[in-house]
């Protein structure tokens, strides 16, 4: 077989398997067909690692809104950026993520600098996510992808007002993650109260 039949023999079972997916994905209503090797593809993930995740900052919180300090335990999620996304995992193995973050319109970093902590913050500079890793470094991989996948999102977003949407061309593998990301995205733990919305209660 020659070098270009046996890639195009590669492409096909991956399609076939993409496609055994999205039916399982449909049929269990998004609780299997989604897991961390079909959304790696071929050419891998962005990024992906363990880390703890808390939605938003419920440090600046008190008892009287509901929150706890943010004193919470966390338990440790497998992260897995494909595209302009954030999957979250209740671990590596696990059938199908728990929630998708779109990461538009999001800005990444390290807080405080130099630790091995995370936020994906708003335009407004409320932190939405907190992720936890075990390295600094890790950390630092985290925000690097965040920082590529919105921008590469920005410049879609500009070709699609421009009318030149027929010119975007996407990996299977990408196309597939952002379909179970628009399921996900309904998943996500629901935010707490931000300091702007406190401050204003008060």
């Amino acid at each position: 077989m020659s070098e270009s039949s046996s890639k195009r023999a590669s492409l096909e079972r991956k399609s076939s398997l993409l496609t055994r997916a999205k039916s399982k994905f449909l049929k269990t209503k998004g609780e299997e067909g989604a897991d961390v090797e079909t959304l790696r593809g071929n050419a891998g993930a962005d990024f992906e690692s363990a880390a703890k995740v808390k939605r938003g900052d419920t440090s600046v919180m008190c008892g009287c809104f509901g929150g706890n300090g943010g004193d919470e335990p966390q338990k440790e999620r497998y992260i897995l950026i494909k595209g302009p996304f954030c999957f979250v995992f209740s671990n590596e193995e696990a059938p199908s993520p728990k929630y998708a973050i779109s990461l538009a319109h999001l800005k990444a970093e390290v807080l405080p600098r130099g630790s091995s902590t995370a936020v994906l913050e708003t335009s407004l500079g409320d932190v939405d996510y907190k992720f936890m890793f075990d390295t600094e470094e890790t950390a630092q991989k985290f925000v690097s992808a965040v920082h590529k996948e919105c921008k590469a999102a920005a410049a879609e977003s500009v070709k699609k007002r421009l009318g030149h949407e027929h010119l975007l061309k996407k990996r299977q593998s990408v196309r597939y993650a952002e379909s179970v990301a628009m399921k996900k995205m309904d998943e996500q733990p629901e935010a707490p109260i931000s300091a702007g919305e406190m401050a204003d209660a008060l």
